[in-house]
């Protein structure tokens, strides 16, 4: 409860087993590919494909067995588990009408195909991230509960690690490139190490602000800079470094805990 997985482009195969796209570790019940998800690129759509998989879903108490294209909000009860879809693309559209991810060209796309080769050989190797968490929780005596459930993302739209969400949790959430941050965002070399930026989520009144006086980095806020307190909302673009970041907040739209 509390943890958010991404749906990418293409396959997204659901359930226990490591090789599975998004893999949720904790439910026994979620065993191997239990069901699909494929995001298609052109339609903007993500398609529940319960053929292709082996386990049943339920919606509004009821399985699904043919194709369905979720829609926001849409709740999945995968397993033992309830999850809530939200439809990033379509909702981002709301306030930015042209935007799109940036396409790869030809070149850069072998390259993706490479790398996913490599990553794919190295996720069979090593422990995935879903198992690191789940032995740190463990070796704690801790349940697979979220220590600190999700209140509000921040998506990059815009620089190196364009597609890439990071989780804004209750309290102060420290934005850099150090690994002892809260959100620490790699490859862009403009973003300070530590405090780069500062992000503060009231679990009472369920807002954001950006701490612009405890931010050591320059931000800006929808294009102009920020050095005191502002609350944030959704569809607010926050520029960090040479990154732009879309602020999407899922307790007060969505979902409260």
């Amino acid at each position: 409860r509390g943890k958010s997985y991404v749906i990418s482009f293409g396959e997204n195969f659901i359930g226990t087993d490591r090789d599975n796209e998004i893999q949720v570790l904790g439910d026994e019940k979620m065993l191997g590919k239990f069901t699909l998800i494929f995001f298609d690129k052109e339609t903007k759509e993500a398609n529940l494909i319960p053929a292709r998989a082996d386990g049943i879903v339920y919606m509004d108490n009821k399985p699904v067995y043919n194709k369905y294209v979720l829609k926001n909000k849409d709740i999945l009860e995968i397993g033992d588990s309830k999850f809530i879809y939200v439809d990033f693309l379509n909702e981002c559209k709301k306030y930015l009408n042209d935007f799109e991810y940036e396409d790869t060209d030809n070149e850069d796309k072998e390259r993706l195909t490479q790398k996913e080769k490599r990553y794919r050989k190295l996720k069979k190797e090593k422990l995935t991230e879903e198992e690191k968490y789940r032995d740190k929780r463990l070796g704690k005596n801790l349940s697979m509960d979220e220590e600190k459930p999700i209140y509000a993302w921040l998506v990059c739209i815009e620089g190196k690690r364009q597609g890439r969400s990071y989780n804004i949790t209750e309290g102060k959430n420290y934005i850099g490139s150090h690994d002892t941050m809260s959100i620490q965002v790699l490859g862009d070399e403009e973003i300070r190490d530590k405090k780069h930026a500062v992000i503060a989520y009231d679990e009472r009144n369920l807002r954001g602000t950006l701490l612009g006086e405890e931010s050591m980095g320059f931000v800006r806020l929808n294009e102009a800079a920020t050095y005191t307190s502002k609350d944030l909302k959704e569809g607010d673009i926050l520029e960090i470094g040479k990154s732009k970041f879309f602020y999407f907040d899922f307790a007060k739209e969505y979902h409260q805990w």
